[in-house]
């Protein structure tokens, strides 16, 4: 009768440690996979973007940037939401309602709108975002530096200063829009407006100009968003 109740309690023993086995490995398999925190410090946000046209239904290469996440211990958070919030961008920067490059997603909620798009493998999104100014008279009013701020999984990462190259907003990128620039330029250092400020340089001088034409000539931007946010 003892050596039967010593078995029965060793299986009973036996049995509860494999559970509690179980259930210490399912916790640490849950930890291993659980997406880590992005932290703004090791994160890399761009100075600067700029809001492209289109062509033949491709986004103007020239707007292309990358935003890459890292967590606190340096590593890429892969399939993190990234969203980039204009809503302090007026009151000229305007949003396309349908963004064509791959994988960017505008929502026209708030004053200018947002896009997003989530991290591939290496925690990076690589973006283009089809947009343009208001900018229709010369020097009309326009928002300040770093307008954009940049969010992964509702963490701030940063702030971006949002030019565009479409600066009066239809037409395409046109003799016009160097026109309006002009006036931005000619108007600066008295007022300053980010759509101008192709280098982030948070001035705008001719090597903003020089940006401009080059993509006026690379034909990238020949056409307008058909729909706007706002």
């Amino acid at each position: 009768m003892f050596l039967l109740r010593s078995l029965l309690q060793h299986s009973a023993t036996s049995r509860w440690m494999s559970i509690a086995m179980l259930l210490t490995c399912s916790g640490v398999l849950n930890v291993a996979t659980a997406r880590a925190i992005p932290s703004a410090a090791d994160s890399d946000v761009p100075c600067g973007i700029t809001l492209v046209g289109s062509t033949a239904g491709v986004a103007d290469p020239r707007g292309q940037f990358t935003i890459t996440v890292r967590d606190l211990a340096h590593n890429p958070v892969a399939g993190s939401s990234v969203v980039i919030n204009f809503n302090a961008c007026t009151p000229d920067i305007r949003l396309c309602s349908t963004q064509l490059a791959a994988g960017v997603t505008a929502d026209c909620s708030g004053a200018v709108g947002s896009v997003s798009a989530v991290t591939n493998g290496n925690g990076q999104v690589v973006m283009k975002i089809i947009g343009g100014a208001n900018n229709c008279s010369g020097h009309a009013p326009g928002a300040g530096f770093k307008c954009a701020t940049v969010f992964a999984d509702n963490v701030n990462l940063g702030n971006m200063n949002v030019a565009a190259f479409d600066q009066s907003g239809e037409g395409g990128l046109n003799p016009l829009d160097i026109s309006v620039f002009m006036a931005d330029m000619f108007a600066f250092p008295g007022t300053y407006v980010g759509r101008s400020d192709y280098n982030c340089s948070q001035t705008i001088t001719p090597a903003d100009l020089s940006n401009l034409m080059a993509a006026l000539f690379g034909d990238g931007s020949a056409v307008s968003c058909a729909t706007y946010c706002h």
